[in-house]
């Protein structure tokens, strides 16, 4: 495994891993890049791109594009993430060059919005960048990451209530399959669905107050959170065709 540079060659060695992992060569694996509608990702590009190939400046004669990157892990079956910061397999990531080479899991924390961006100090320890955007009278990057970091931790709670609904609606579902719609089972399971109701439609509210798209959801679901006036802003919030109790992405 050669040293990394910059980033395309972590992703480099990684592609090359776990192709060999799938018992793929690189024929193989261009065919299956053209099966999923990137035949521009032909043998002789995978090769320069896994061999690392410099000019004689030492500059790599071809990175990977944010577009290949997500191809190459969805022809490969891997996380998009697990190409740039695979975790367990490397103790630092080379990209941005500010970071000194961060452990992948707090990169990758970084890119999912947990943690703020961050640099090493002198001796090596792990800190917050404070640093102006721009320098001088600039943006701090603390403060621009706090505010622009909103969506993914709202995000976070959305799929985290909607799982809990969905999982709330089956036990209502069957609760008033095998019991009755007026067994105390049925009831007791009839609670905890406007419990988690309330959850998401809470949720939801925030969204809305913020600006953030909105997700389709079952008819039931909105009909239910319209009816207990549990939303700030009902026509925000869009019905679905897909099955009942199931939210969209």
């Amino acid at each position: 495994m050669h040293s990394h540079e910059i980033l395309s060659d972590l992703v480099a060695d990684q592609i090359r891993m776990h192709r060999t992992r799938l018992g793929l060569n690189r024929e193989q694996l261009a065919e299956e890049c053209a099966r999923i509608g990137a035949p521009e990702l032909t043998y002789a590009t995978i090769t320069n791109i896994e061999t690392g190939r410099r000019d004689k400046s030492g500059k790599r004669r071809r990175e990977v594009t944010v577009d290949e990157l997500m191809t190459f892990a969805y022809a490969l079956g891997v996380p998009p993430l697990l190409l740039a910061l695979p975790l367990g397999s490397v103790d630092r990531v080379p990209s941005p060059t500010r970071w000194g080479g961060l452990h992948p899991h707090y990169a990758w924390r970084w890119v999912t919005g947990e943690e703020p961006p961050a640099s090493r100090d002198e001796r090596g320890r792990i800190i917050a960048d404070s640093t102006k955007i721009g320098g001088g009278d600039g943006p701090g990057r603390m403060e621009v990451w706090r505010q622009v970091s909103v969506p993914t931790e709202v995000y976070r709670s959305l799929q985290a209530a909607q799982a809990a609904l969905q999982k709330a609606t089956g036990r209502h579902h069957f609760a008033q399959e095998r019991h009755g719609a007026d067994a105390e089972e049925t009831r007791k399971a009839r609670g905890v669905y406007l419990d988690r109701l309330q959850d998401l439609a809470t949720v939801l509210n925030e969204m809305t107050e913020l600006g953030l798209r909105i997700p389709e959801y079952d008819a039931r679901w909105v009909q239910d959170m319209r009816e207990f006036g549990l939303l700030d802003h009902p026509e925000a919030v869009p019905v679905s065709k897909t099955q009942a109790g199931e939210g969209a992405e």
